[in-house]
């Protein structure tokens, strides 16, 4: 065989070897055509998730991170346990399902998953091993269908035939006692059947008695009218013989007691007339008292504060024309003279107002107790201008009284509730009523600085206060206004508290309906 020859059977050799690996590859790729077409269409209508042997997640299509709710950032490289209960995650039966997908082995069922918003989901599939070329598992592919609503609704149906189940066995019961009933009701029926019968002849033998009874009382009635007609002649008798005995007794007992009025009557005079002496001289001892009470204020107001106003004046003068010649210490002097003579000036007022409401007449009207507190509360919150407090007011209860001495006890308590709750990070006041038979309880709660109940006794006393002038500023003279104002409406004022705890004010005012 020549040189040529060889060659065209290498050359032909090597054609058919060209022909049947471009066979292979065209198979190949139509295989690789079907088996991407059967993963689009897993894909279209099927949720997928791919992990490791160790239950890490490597892949996840669109369709189950759409129905978890994650994104494919939230989940690729974490524990397949994150879509679990958290129970079911660390319990054996979870450790036995990922040992036999570990061996190969192909799992198919109902799973629930936990939803990245908390929600369950239901899926339908299998969890399937996936092997290499010598079919040794390497990772899961887990292929799902969401059942949710066909589960929900299965669950329901459920839970709805067993409620039926229980209503029929409820039924049955109580046709039961249905039946029990009428029977009993028959019984009954029969029973009184004989009653009727029976009643029937008690009443045929009441009839009979009664008509014994008419006769026998027709005869007493005829022996009755003899009686009395003889006992009207005895009495008409006894009267002629004591009419004139009746007579004289009535006119000396007549004359006893007209005596005896006159008497009365002139020990009544005689007390009127001591009454009206006492009264002229109890007036004009009133007279005198608000006589020299008008002068005491007149002294109060203008006495007391020219020299006020003289030191004033002084220490002003001191500061304008000898500033540059007194030194730190005296400048201090200075100021403490003025701040005290301003402290002076309020108390001055304080007292003039205490002292003003002994004379002041008391009205009683009718008080809209929520509209005037939320009057109140408007004030002094525009007033204070620092801190807003948080007021808790509840409906409350009308009232009759005063309408401008009751604003001002609203004003002073709600006044001290802020003050006294000043350091707190926060201010909170609640205000309430209550009705107790003939009265009505008014309450004013803060959880501000509080004081110690041992010293009660000075709470309501004129310039008497429970913490210093430095720690909380004023006068001691705003509860004890408040105690007057409401003992005058003939009512009641306490309190109830705890050091750094907050404190409680109450006051009560009578329940005229009631």
């Amino acid at each position: 065989m020549s040189i040529k020859e060889k060659n065209g059977d290498k050359e032909t050799v090597l054609s058919h070897q060209e022909e049947i690996i471009k066979c292979l590859e065209e198979k190949l790729l139509a295989k690789e055509q079907q088996l991407r077409n059967q993963i689009n269409a897993i894909d279209t209508t099927n949720a997928t998730i791919e992990f490791d042997l160790d239950g890490n997640i490597l892949n996840a299509n669109k369709n189950f991170i759409k129905i978890m709710g994650y994104t494919a950032k939230d989940l690729i490289g974490k524990h397949h346990s994150l879509l679990v209960d958290p129970a079911y995650a660390n319990s054996n039966a979870y450790q036995f399902f990922w040992n036999n997908l570990r061996k190969g082995i192909y799992q198919k069922d109902e799973f629930i998953t936990v939803a990245k918003n908390g929600k369950l989901i239901w899926f339908l599939g299998s969890y399937n091993p996936i092997f290499d070329t010598s079919g040794k598992p390497y990772g899961i592919l887990k292929i799902a269908t969401d059942i949710t609503l066909a589960k929900t609704q299965f669950l329901q149906l459920a839970v709805e035939t067993q409620e039926k189940e229980k209503r029929a066995s409820e039924l049955i019961i109580a046709n039961k006692e249905l039946a029990f009933q009428n029977k009993e009701k028959e019984n009954r029926a029969a029973e009184l059947i004989i009653a009727n019968k029976e009643l029937k002849f008690q009443n045929e033998q009441k009839e009979k008695r009664a008509s014994e009874l008419i006769i026998a009382n027709k005869e007493l009635a005829i022996q009755s009218k003899e009686k009395e007609k003889r006992a009207a002649e005895l009495i008409i008798a006894n009267k002629k013989l004591a009419s004139e005995s009746i007579l004289k007794e009535k006119r000396k007992v007549e004359k006893l007691k007209r005596a005896a009025e006159l008497i009365v009557t002139n020990q009544e005079l005689a007390y009127q007339e001591k009454r009206s002496i006492e009264l002229t001289l109890a007036n004009d001892e009133l007279k005198k008292a608000q006589e020299e009470l008008g002068s005491f204020s007149y002294s109060v107001s203008h006495d007391l504060r020219a020299p006020i106003r003289a030191i004033n004046g002084y220490t002003q003068i001191l500061i304008e024309d000898h500033a540059d010649s007194i030194d730190d210490d005296g400048k201090k002097i200075i100021q403490a003279i003025i701040n005290n003579s301003a402290k002076m000036g309020v108390l001055i007022d304080d007292l003039l107002a205490f002292s003003k409401l002994g004379r002041k007449e008391v009205s009683s009207v009718n008080v809209n107790m929520t509209a005037l507190v939320n009057g109140v509360v408007s004030e002094i919150t525009i007033e204070k201008g620092d801190t807003i407090p948080l007021f808790e007011i509840e409906e409350l209860a009308h009232s009759h009284g005063d309408p401008s001495l009751i604003k001002q006890v609203w004003i002073n308590l709600i006044s001290n509730a802020i003050k006294y709750s000043k350091y707190k990070s926060e201010i909170r006041i609640k205000i309430t009523s209550t009705k107790q038979n003939d009265k009505i309880i008014y309450s004013v709660k803060d959880w501000g600085a509080g004081f110690d109940m041992a010293y009660y006794d000075k709470l309501f006393g004129v310039f008497q206060r429970l913490h210093s002038q430095d720690e909380f500023t004023g006068t001691g003279i705003g509860l004890a206004i408040v105690q007057k104002i409401v003992n005058r409406h003939s009512g009641a004022v306490w309190a109830e508290s705890k050091p750094d705890a907050g404190a409680t004010f109450f006051f009560s005012l009578p329940n005229i309906k009631h």
